[in-house]
């Protein structure tokens, strides 16, 4: 897609090259030999037990943030939010959470909603910084649960294990 700057505002187009940046490195950098499908570091880092996951959660809620900075709508931080927490509840997903990554591509998503944000700014009202601030309170909120679950769920496992 063009770039959706039809203005020079340059400290807006350095965010959102950062954030074109970043996607691509999170979600294609990696071409598959023999196809046109691309991966990126996202699905790898999953492999990483946990911690992958947790990383990329916290990238993808960077893009989140300078989608907020760049000024784009309540309506669509909702829907950027919604696409990381679906990439890192089914992230954690040993094997199928690693496939699922190669696939769903949130941050690319995203970056997408961005664009056409950009491409059309008079059709959106700007959300307010207390709302972009709610959203990744609750993002990081229920990757904390997940945490406490999965730490839960894996100290129970081991206690209930006839082998200790």
């Amino acid at each position: 897609m063009s770039q959706p700057f039809s203005h020079n505002h340059s400290t807006s187009n350095n965010a959102y090259q950062r954030v074109r940046r970043l996607s691509q490195f999170m979600d294609n950098a990696i071409p598959i030999p023999g196809t046109s499908y691309r991966i990126g570091i996202d699905p790898l880092l999953g492999f990483f037990p946990g911690m992958g996951d947790y990383l990329t959660a916290f990238v993808s809620g960077y893009i989140v943030l300078e989608a907020g900075r760049l000024g784009v709508s309540r309506f669509t931080l909702l829907r950027m939010i919604l696409n990381v927490i679906i990439d890192t509840i089914v992230g954690l997903i040993p094997g199928i959470g690693d496939l699922f990554d190669v696939v769903w591509k949130a941050n690319a998503k995203n970056t997408e909603l961005l664009e056409k944000q950009l491409a059309a700014p008079e059709t959106r009202e700007k959300a307010d910084w207390l709302f972009l601030v709610m959203l990744l309170v609750i993002m990081a909120s229920l990757l904390i649960g997940l945490t406490l679950l999965s730490g839960w769920i894996i100290v129970s496992l081991i206690q209930a294990s006839p082998f200790l």
